[in-house]
């Protein structure tokens, strides 16, 4: 009997693996499609393609401020590399739902070794930037 569950969780594991996967590529296409529009001063293009969860407290003129000060004496962005990712069902402060965390190195001109993280929200069938950090 507990070969045949073995096998039922390794099949199941399989089935569900691609989809997982292509849940992972798409929240991290849009996480860097948001940080492009960072990296590139569009602040207003990074908003509008926000989750509500993040446009609720912030104007795009509020976000633009915000993540001016926090990047303002790193510089441009050199190179960024993902070094983790994690799937979550909650957040802080944030209603249950589909979270993916995102931790990028980023190398800016100005900090080597700088720490990104973003999180994408699912909402509806898009994945939506819900929150940014940079350290």
């Amino acid at each position: 009997m507990p070969k045949i569950v073995s096998l039922i969780v390794a099949t199941l594991l399989l089935t569900l693996s691609p989809y997982a996967h292509s849940n992972t590529n798409a929240a991290e296409a849009a996480a860097l499609a948001w940080l492009e529009a960072i990296d590139r001063g569009q602040y207003e293009q990074a908003w509008e393609s926000s989750s509500p969860l993040l446009q609720r407290p912030l104007s795009p003129h509020m976000l633009e401020r915000t993540i001016g000060a926090a990047r303002r004496d790193f510089g441009p962005v050199e190179s960024r590399q993902r070094v983790r990712v994690s799937r979550e069902r909650s957040m802080p402060g944030a209603p249950d739902g589909d979270y993916m965390v995102f931790t990028f190195q980023t190398r800016f001109a100005n900090k080597a070794r700088g720490i990104e993280t973003i999180t994408p929200h699912l909402e509806g069938d898009a994945w939506r930037v819900s929150g940014y950090y940079v350290q």
